[in-house]
């Protein structure tokens, strides 16, 4: 299953798909497919970006709806 090294460690899961709020950068962006050679980083493309940035777990707010 994705993400289960994340899930198990802190307690988040992390849906590829859903919007995430990035908190060090202030970005909106789209989670996506786990990264097998990065596996402790939740993969996020932010808008505007064509490639996905790997980010900490704990600085992503899940859950939220997307912005205006």
């Amino acid at each position: 299953m994705a993400y289960d090294y994340i899930k198990r460690t802190y307690g988040v899961s992390p849906e590829p798909g859903k919007v995430v709020y990035h908190t060090v950068t202030k970005q909106w962006g789209v989670i996506k497919r786990e990264s097998k050679s990065a596996s402790h980083y939740v993969q996020v493309a932010f808008e505007g970006q064509k490639h996905s940035s790997p980010c900490h777990p704990t600085e992503l707010q899940y859950d939220l709806p997307q912005p205006a």
